[in-house]
């Protein structure tokens, strides 16, 4: 026999269960076989931590890592009669050419099993999975455990809503799936909270001024504090299985991790040297605080008060205040932790499609304000013309000089270097004085915004524009010392005709012509007590700012700032209503459905 076999079995079943290695090419990958039916279940190439379920008839998970044998070394490989403690396999050809990859992958492919069983039965990896279980046996010390009861009551649910009347339905609809999946399974009901009722403050939807409360609150009889987005869909029976095997008495953060690929200026250009080594969790696959990391949180909060002026990036600035310099624990990635539905594994899941709530809002009821500038007419102005601006029936450019060719209007406000709030009140005073009033939605962007006005009238379909509605990506400021939130302007800042009837009617207006515009309208809306709507379809930077896994289950609407790019080319990869057709069979299947 060409292999050695070095393993420890606990549990080992009678039903014929085998776990055939096999190696192709330098990568070792595994295959597992079930009982007498003989299915190769992984393929000969998978992606790193790719974890897939037996197929019908079998039980349990088997683990399919490529080079870096990251799950198989964590002891992780178990079935609901088999768990496998230690693993570690290592290659012997006795002096002859070994097992052909090749003749075993045909092998495979024909349903040879029962030869190929016999013959590797117990089998190998490569060398370098011995310098793994090391690595295996820490985990299982650091808590990683198979064995820790959890009941459904010890989870207590954070959903991320916000007060706005479409996302606060969202929000009720997952609340009660949750808890009928519990009551489904004949447990006792878990808490699950709304985050837009919990907390009256500007900053709740920080979360991290809300770990206080849940410390007194839940610490007592409860392990775990689950987040989740409004869209995340879960499964209650195996989220429970993932996080019995995280020992609740230690400090866990756990998520589907995310990195940059670059470093970026929504992160301030953090971690320059290697963006990739900090982890930061994906929201909309949720993410979990274990009570003793939140009780340590909370202790560190009261001692010191959070320093940071601006929220940009939310889960980015969690995970960097959770890590907290080396000091906290980092992300621990959970593969069960997913924003796709294809895997049976998953726990999580997050329903990739643009909202649709009846029929798309007109062209006609949008009217789209592009701010501009004479030095960018030349530049900026032709590539709004060769991209989104035939999508919109109603837009106008505002610059500092009337150019008929184009045509711009001069509001008669100079052009300033910095903010241009005395232009952005112009827009609006001129949108409620003189647009008809039939038109319900006000769109203000930059010159260098890409947008899909195709999206935004599917998107505005779920919200009523005779409620004051203010919405685009959110960012915050000063929220730790009672600050406000803002829409920030480069991805767009879309209104509803009542809340800028509301906002002009009020006194709030610009300390100077060159304000942040969008800093002073945030203001001005918290202080006339309108909450800014958030969506993540709305992006204040390029595509490359952000990461692939993250933009992969979005179907965005903008994307702001020609640096570096191709802004055409990224209007025609990300936004073109090439891809409408396919976003609107996504939007009936995915979300009507629900509703």
């Amino acid at each position: 026999m060409p292999f050695k076999k070095s393993m420890e079995w606990r549990g080992l079943p009678s039903h014929g269960w085998r776990w055939c290695p096999m190696v192709n090419g330098a990568a070792t990958q595994l295959v597992c076989c079930c009982g007498d039916r003989g299915q190769w279940i992984c393929p000969s190439r998978v992606e790193k931590r790719q974890t897939l379920p037996l197929s019908l008839g079998c039980r349990g998970v088997c683990f399919c890592p490529s080079a870096a044998m990251d799950y198989l070394q964590s002891g992780y490989l178990e079935t609901s009669k088999l768990a496998m403690r230690h693993v570690s396999w290592s290659l012997r050809p006795p002096g002859g050419p070994g097992i052909n990859p090749g003749k075993l992958h045909r092998e495979a492919a024909a349903g040879g099993w029962s030869r190929l069983g016999d013959m590797l039965s117990f089998g190998l990896a490569s060398e370098d999975t011995k310098k793994e279980v090391k690595q295996s046996q820490d985990l299982e010390k650091s808590g990683i455990s198979r064995k820790n009861d959890l009941d459904l009551k010890e989870i207590v649910f954070v959903i991320q809503s916000q007060s706005n009347s479409f996302h606060a339905k969202r929000a009720e609809q997952l609340k009660k799936s949750i808890l009928k999946q519990a009551a489904d399974l004949t447990q006792e009901l878990p808490s699950v909270l709304l985050l837009h009722q919990l907390a009256k403050q500007e900053g709740a939807w920080t979360i991290l001024p809300l770990l206080p409360h849940f410390s007194v609150t839940y610490s007592r009889n409860s392990s775990w504090i689950f987040f989740c987005e409004e869209e995340t869909r879960i499964q209650i029976p195996k989220l429970l299985e993932t996080l019995s095997r995280y020992d609740p008495s230690k400090e866990w953060f756990l998520g589907k991790a995310l990195h940059d690929e670059e470093s970026t200026i929504i992160h301030h250009y953090a971690f320059s040297e290697n963006p990739t080594v900090f982890k930061y969790p994906d929201f909309a696959a949720g993410w979990a605080l274990s009570i003793p990391l939140v009780n340590k949180l909370t202790k560190r909060l009261k001692s010191e008060s959070l320093k940071s002026d601006f929220t940009i990036d939310l889960k980015h600035e969690i995970a960097l205040y959770i890590w907290d310099k080396g000091g906290g624990p980092p992300l621990t990635p959970v593969p069960e932790f997913c924003t796709d539905d294809v895997d049976f594994y998953c726990a999580t899941t997050f329903h990739s499609f643009l909202p649709l709530c009846g029929k798309p809002v007109k062209k006609e009821d949008i009217f789209v304000a592009v701010k501009t500038c004479k030095k960018f007419h030349g530049d900026r102005i032709p590539i709004v013309k060769q991209t989104w601006e035939s999508q919109a029936s109603l837009i106008e450019y505002y610059s500092d000089y009337t150019e008929n060719s184009i045509p711009t209007v001069d509001l008669g406000i100079p052009n300033t270097d910095r903010g241009h709030c005395g232009k952005t009140f112009a827009i609006l005073e001129r949108f409620l004085n003189h647009s008809q009033d039939k038109t319900a939605w006000l769109v203000i962007v930059d010159d260098d915004t890409l947008i899909s006005i195709f999206r935004l009238q599917h998107l505005l379909s779920c919200y009523d524009s005779g409620e004051p509605v203010f919405l685009g990506e959110r960012y915050g400021y000063g929220l730790g010392t009672g600050g406000y939130s803002y829409i920030t302007g480069g991805g767009g800042m879309v209104f509803s005709r009542e809340a800028i009837r509301r906002l002009l009617a009020s006194k709030c207006r610009c300390y100077s012509n060159d304000a942040p515009d969008d800093m002073v309208l945030g203001m001005c809306f918290s202080g006339l007590g309108i909450p800014v709507t958030h969506s993540p379809l709305f992006h204040q930077a390029r595509p490359v700012d952000y990461p692939k896994d993250y933009l992969s289950h979005q179907v965005p609407i903008s994307f702001h700032k020609h640096w570096n790019i191709d802004p055409v080319k990224v209007y025609f990869t990300w936004l073109a209503p090439t891809e409408e057709a396919k976003a609107r069979q996504d939007t009936q299947k995915g979300f009507r459905e629900e509703l």
